[in-house]
């Protein structure tokens, strides 16, 4: 229950909706690829590391859930 002198149209404005979908892409860095989700203002996170070298995934810059920025 909300107590609120606010009326309940503005207060549960846009709830109904479906929520954007996130924006994913496919990035390439040395040699590695990983799937991203793009978050703005230049940064992306890591959701997907693909590589044949084991050496890649003990890199912890590269973690799922890691934030990479995207441009230098």
């Amino acid at each position: 229950m909300i107590w609120s002198i606010v009326p309940d149209e503005f207060i549960f404005q846009g709830a109904d909706e479906p929520p954007a979908p996130a924006k994913k892409a496919t990035l390439h860095i040395d040699g590695v690829t990983m799937i991203v989700e793009v978050t703005g203002f230049g940064e992306a996170k890591i959701e997907q590391l693909i590589s044949p070298h084991p050496r890649d995934y003990l890199k912890p810059e590269w973690a799922p859930g890691s934030v990479i920025r995207l441009f230098p």
